[in-house]
């Protein structure tokens, strides 16, 4: 036995003992030095031109949280998707190897998303000069698609606002909602009531719109359909969210479909985030839950609409989620932190042109081949 000890003692002198006994010979160490990154791009050229495109984007959502969905949430809908590759999501803020920043916040990750160009953190639909891109629901409503965005934040959140707004910081949302309202968008599902005063709201019905706070509300399909149904975000899905994310996003398509040039719609899984910035793995979950099942209702309706592409993706992970082992076979969700991360997320697709999407790349490229398919169907009409 002393032997035992002095041998376990000696070793110990020498180095480091983990939990299963491994003598680790260096220190922990957290902050390396980094290198000049390259955006990848996309290597495959598609096959087929989708007529229409619905892109989800998970806010907030890695490797960590879909895990925690697979093992927590039964059925995992994104392994219905055929396709899946991996995207990195840096923003284009600083200078590298001084103040070069690798994690992206919703609205530098949105722009890149929405019109395939990298900008500054906080920029909503403009570059780092501050001037407007354009973006892909423009393109789409310049080529007289039908075009609608849905959110579970207020409708004027960062990741909604970079698809139909330019302004130089994502907290004027009174002002993206004035640009909301002046725009073409024929569908907008969410909340966020407290950004459009009455005045606001009839600027939008009067260019042929309609306002509902109710889902179950009459729709004239005839017109454009604004939907905000909290003052603020919509409650958590835990917390029973009513509307879910599958009603807005059903009734967004179906309002939509009917246009013979095709529809452009991004639906926006919001809240994943806030569960990540809380440290809540509950929160992850009902939110993990939320997206399964909006996933599948797509899905369901892209079998019946094979000239659809569905996009799935995130514009960051949020949390450093990771998933252990916890006593008698439940999950311990751990977190490196309360914000975002640069961890790469991943990006699953279905339909004509989804094959572009296996590969590694930057998440500029999403923006740029969705912006493609939406010009080459403009030009495909003629």
């Amino acid at each position: 036995m002393k032997k035992i000890l002095y041998s376990f003692l000696f070793l110990s002198s020498m180095g480091c003992y983990t939990m299963y006994g491994l003598v680790l010979q260096q220190e922990k160490s957290n902050i390396i030095p980094s290198k000049p990154h390259v955006n990848y791009t996309l290597k495959k050229t598609p096959e087929e031109i989708p007529k229409s495109i619905i892109f989800i984007i998970a806010d907030g959502t890695g490797i960590g949280q879909y895990s925690l969905s697979y093992y927590a949430n039964g059925a995992f809908a994104p392994a219905r998707f055929h396709h899946i590759g991996l995207v990195a999501t840096h923003p284009n803020h600083g200078q590298c190897g001084t103040t070069c920043k690798r994690v992206t916040d919703s609205a530098a990750s949105g722009t890149a998303l929405s019109s395939g160009i990298k900008s500054y953190n906080g920029a909503i639909g403009v570059d780092t000069d501050t001037l407007a891109v354009k973006t892909m629901l423009e393109w789409a409503e310049e080529k007289n698609m039908a075009t609608g965005l849905v959110a579970t934040s207020t409708v004027t959140h960062a990741t909604p606002a970079s698809f139909a707004a330019h302004v130089e910081y994502r907290k004027l949302e009174a002002e993206i909602a004035r640009q909301f309202a002046g725009a073409e968008i024929e569908t907008i599902l969410g909340g966020g009531k407290k950004y459009w005063p009455e005045e606001l709201i009839n600027e939008f019905v009067n260019k042929n719109g309609q306002f509902i706070s109710r889902i179950d509300a009459d729709v004239d399909p005839s017109k454009r359909l604004l939907g905000l149904f909290s003052e603020d975000a919509l409650p958590a899905a835990h917390e029973g969210r009513n509307p879910s994310t599958t009603e807005m996003a059903m009734l967004a398509i179906n309002h939509l479909d009917e246009n013979p040039n095709g529809f452009f719609v991004m639906i926006e899984e919001s809240q994943v985030d806030w569960g990540g910035h809380a440290n809540s793995a509950e929160y992850i979950r009902g939110e993990m839950a939320s997206l399964n099942d909006l996933v599948n209702h797509l899905l369901d309706y892209q079998l019946l609409h094979p000239e659809v592409l569905v996009v799935l993706t995130a514009d960051h992970e949020c949390g450093g989620v990771v998933i252990h082992d916890g006593p008698d076979s439940d999950l311990d969700v751990r977190f490196t932190s309360d914000y975002h991360s640069a961890n790469f997320v991943p990006v699953f697709a279905t339909g004509p042109g989804a094959e572009v999407f296996d590969g590694f790349f930057d998440n500029t490229e999403i923006g740029k081949i969705l912006i493609n398919y939406i010009r080459a169907n403009e030009i495909n009409a003629r």
